[in-house]
């Protein structure tokens, strides 16, 4: 009988660990090894209330120095649009999750209570997670500024009654300092797409301007509907040297770039092309919607710079900035598909299904 008394109390004693552990990792993370442990957010159990809302949800960081070395994704494209992974200070809301959509203000349906939002990551079109190479991580807490993650999810269409989302990320995380950090350069247009135009140019370029030097390490493209392909160079004594080419139709990962190794210094310039076929018989905005468009280039880099990093930007007006007015001899494969594995280009408001061009 005594042995019985034991067992059962051990069985019940097991099982309280067990609910321990998994608690405690739900709150705090699981501990790998070490100094690296993994830290999960994930909406919780969200709702969209209408089509293209755009949801918030975020969780605290310890404030230490850490450095985020690996992204694994748990979201589909069947659900969610798109999904941004963002650094705060403080979130824009101290809700389990809240309306986000107007991204860089103060108030209460911003990101971030500053309005002060880091890139950290980004997901679209079922693409796998990411993983820096040994010695690079995305710094957070101390003075990164970023105390908080905060996951964005973009989701297309209105739940159904009784439909809930759980879509998030989850982080592996290291609390020992990185020889290399890692950061953002984002070109990106705004402008619109005429109609019933087959080749479209979406163009930006920007001189690098710091004193640091930076590796492009990987790129994604982002657009919607109307992309085919998108590309971006590094221009260095008029030679362009390709960082990048993929069709936003594919999945949106962060693929390796073309040429590893090659580095952006004081000087040089960033050039993005979105290339863009519209079969509607309307024009066609950047905008937010998923009736809109979009034309995003990121780089995702490495740098020996110890100094706090900030996502930068190179932004241009697509129907008044050309590369032919300010740059020479672009390469004839900026808007090509040859090397691009194939793809499906289906555009409902315009009815039509391209199979890759």
């Amino acid at each position: 009988m005594s042995s019985y008394i034991t067992s059962i109390f051990n069985t019940r004693y097991s099982l309280l660990l067990v609910f321990i552990v998994v608690l405690f990792q739900d709150v705090f993370g699981n501990t790998d090894s070490g100094d690296t442990y993994t830290l999960t957010v994930r909406m919780p159990h969200a709702v969209s209330s209408k089509s293209d809302d755009l949801l918030c949800h975020s969780k605290r960081l310890s404030g230490d120095e850490e450095y985020i070395l690996e992204f694994t994704p748990h979201a589909t494209k069947k659900v969610a649009h798109h999904m941004m992974v963002y650094g705060c200070n403080t979130p824009g809301s101290n809700q389990p999750y809240w309306s986000c959509g107007e991204m860089d203000d103060h108030s209460n349906k911003s990101v971030c209570g500053d309005g002060e939002r880091q890139i950290i990551w980004a997901w679209a079109m079922d693409a796998d997670g990411r993983k820096f190479p040994e010695d690079v991580g995305f710094r957070v807490g101390k003075v990164s500024n970023i105390n908080y993650i905060v996951i964005q999810l973009h989701y297309a269409d209105k739940f159904e009654a009784g439909q809930t989302d759980s879509s998030g990320v989850t982080l592996r995380m290291t609390r020992k300092r990185q020889t290399y950090q890692a950061g953002y350069y984002v070109l990106y247009t705004f402008g619109y797409i005429p109609p019933r135009t087959k080749e479209f140019h979406m163009e930006t370029a920007c001189e690098f301007n710091n004193s640091y030097k930076i590796i492009p390490l990987a790129y994604r493209t982002h657009s919607h509907n109307l992309g085919v392909v998108t590309s971006a160079y590094r221009i260095r004594d008029g030679k362009w040297t390709e960082i990048g080419r993929m069709s936003p139709q594919l999945p949106q990962s962060f693929y390796d770039v073309t040429n590893a190794g090659v580095e952006v210094k004081n000087g040089d310039i960033l050039a993005a092309r979105c290339t863009m076929s519209s079969e509607r018989d309307f024009f066609t905005k950047i905008g937010p919607q998923h009736i809109d468009e979009m034309c995003n280039f990121y780089v995702m880099y490495y740098t020996n710079y110890k100094g706090p990093l900030h996502i930068e930007y190179c932004m241009r007006d697509a129907q008044n900035f050309h590369w032919s007015d300010f740059l020479t001899t672009p390469p004839d494969t900026a808007s090509s598909t040859d090397d691009i594995p194939s793809f499906t280009r289906i555009d409902p408001y315009a009815k039509i299904s391209e199979q890759g061009m």
